[in-house]
């Protein structure tokens, strides 16, 4: 029999490499270990981390993380933009004829404007010490206009753009025009933006990409005659977030109700919905394939809202504060039967409310709601009713509640699906509770591994708590505990 190992490995496919690496896209540490693998390897891995290298600038911010994109970037520019930046007194690497061996900018498929003109403003030491703010301003803008003609012209497809210009505005080069950033924009499907950038762009915007499904707009005083041409001119608009400051005056809700004709249009793709500072919600009848619906801050309309019907209705998100419970237990009883996942938010807790959740919401698997600690019985009410849920999360309107009769309840009574019990910040727990709840955890039929939040600092750091979460942990009992 012959021993000897081959001389050669056999090379996965590069297919079977990108599906691997895909499931290393939250794990960048481990991806960029795969860069000095092998050819091959570096080659794959490259592409996925740099798809969003805004994702590791906001993971990693550090100068070291900042320069190393700053300078990659630099050094894919071609001689011309090096030259002019030069000519004007950036300091950069000599023109080259040598390139760097991937065209990084061509794998790109999300763009942040905002966080490119911040990796520019970070290196403003690269400039010549003592100058001017405003020529520095100018330089900056020098090496984001280079820099978006470089991302225009070698991007093939880009799918994201992100595009907020609160601090610079109008220093933002308007790259809409630039060479290949037709081809470049065409495709695009998410876009998140504020109102107040050049409502041109917009406009332009609107007449060659007409096929985002995820659009997310910050509202300020501003033209919004663009932005209303962009967004009637989509084909399927899927999920739309529209987020306006709560103690803006009357003349921004006239402006937010601008946009409602151009939305209308959308009403029957328009699956995702997330209003934040829109008090107004006459318009929200209209779209009835709603499945996911989240609504912050307070509510004009929810007395009308409350008999609507949605009948696909699966997530309902509501934060601050509800008053009159009797109009959201109509709207419960409208829409709940459909629900998977409910959370409200930043309400004082209503046993009413949380027996209409009993009642009327059978088919939950997320819910996270408020208790007064002498009704937290209730929640035991829930779990009989709603069989399928599997995550709890909850807040009691007592600063340290003793936490005991909630374990209690949730070993005793939660469904056998159950895995993920949130408490928030208010929880007073012993140490034999703990150990107890853990004990009747175990001997569940069936037995699921429970992930334990506490968003408590000073029940994490108690050395006795600790003890018992990892004796729990390597028994198998936590899968999660943070």
């Amino acid at each position: 029999m012959n021993s000897k190992m081959p001389s050669q490995l056999p090379v996965l496919p590069i297919d079977c490499l990108k599906k691997i690496f895909e499931c290393l896209d939250d794990n960048k540490v481990a991806l960029h270990s795969c860069l000095l693998v092998s050819r091959l390897w570096c080659r794959v891995s490259v592409e996925i981390l740099w798809r969003n290298i805004w994702d590791t600038v906001l993971q990693l911010y550090q100068l070291d993380a900042l320069s190393k994109i700053f300078n990659t970037l630099i050094a894919c520019l071609p001689n011309e933009s090096k030259e002019l930046l030069f000519n004007k007194g950036v300091f950069i690497p000599t023109p080259t004829s040598k390139f760097p061996l991937f065209n990084y900018p061509s794998f790109c498929k999300v763009l942040s404007i905002l966080d490119l003109m911040i990796i520019d403003d970070e290196f403003k030491k690269i400039t010549t010490n003592h100058e001017s703010f405003i020529l520095l301003r100018e330089r900056n803008y020098l090496i984001a206009q280079e820099m978006l003609k470089l991302f225009m012209k070698e991007i093939p497809s880009l799918k994201k753009l992100v595009y907020y210009s609160d601090i610079y505005g109008s220093k933002i080069p308007n790259f809409i025009n630039f060479s290949g950033a037709r081809d470049c924009l065409k495709n695009l499907s998410e876009m998140r933006c504020s109102s107040n950038i050049n409502s041109e762009f917009f406009y332009q915007l609107s007449k060659i990409c007409h096929n985002i499904q995820s659009l997310t707009i910050e509202f300020s005083i501003t033209n919004l005659d663009g932005l209303n041409d962009l967004i009637f001119s989509q084909n399927s608009l899927k999920s739309l977030s529209v987020m306006r400051c709560i103690d803006y005056d009357d003349k921004e809700d006239i402006d937010c109700a601008k946009i409602v004709p151009s939305l209308t249009k959308h009403a029957n793709t328009l699956t995702k919905l997330f209003l934040q500072g829109i008090s107004k919600l006459s318009f929200l009848p209209k779209f009835t394939n709603l499945q996911e619906l989240d609504l912050s801050s307070g509510f004009e309309d929810f007395k009308e809202l409350q008999y609507v019907i949605f009948p696909y209705l699966e997530i309902l998100k509501l934060y601050y504060g509800y008053s009159e419970f009797e109009m959201l237990i109509k709207f419960l009883e409208n829409n709940g039967r459909n629900l998977r996942e409910f959370n409200v938010y930043g309400c004082n807790s209503n046993n009413s409310l949380n027996l209409a959740i009993a009642k009327f919401c059978p088919n939950l698997r997320s819910l996270y709601t408020q208790f007064k600690f002498d009704e937290i019985e209730s929640l035991a009410v829930i779990f009989s009713s709603c069989q399928q849920l599997e995550s709890f999360k909850t807040l009691c309107d007592k600063p340290y509640f003793e936490g005991k009769k909630l374990l209690e309840i949730v070993a005793k009574y939660s469904p056998k699906n159950f895995h993920e019990l949130t408490l928030c910040n208010y929880v007073k727990l012993r140490k034999d509770d703990l150990e107890s709840f853990f004990i009747n955890w175990k001997t569940r039929i069936p037995q699921k591994s429970l992930s334990f939040i506490v968003n408590d600092s000073k029940f994490i750091k108690n050395s006795k708590n600790k003890k018992i979460i990892r004796k729990y942990k390597n028994l198998g009992i936590i899968k999660k505990f943070e």
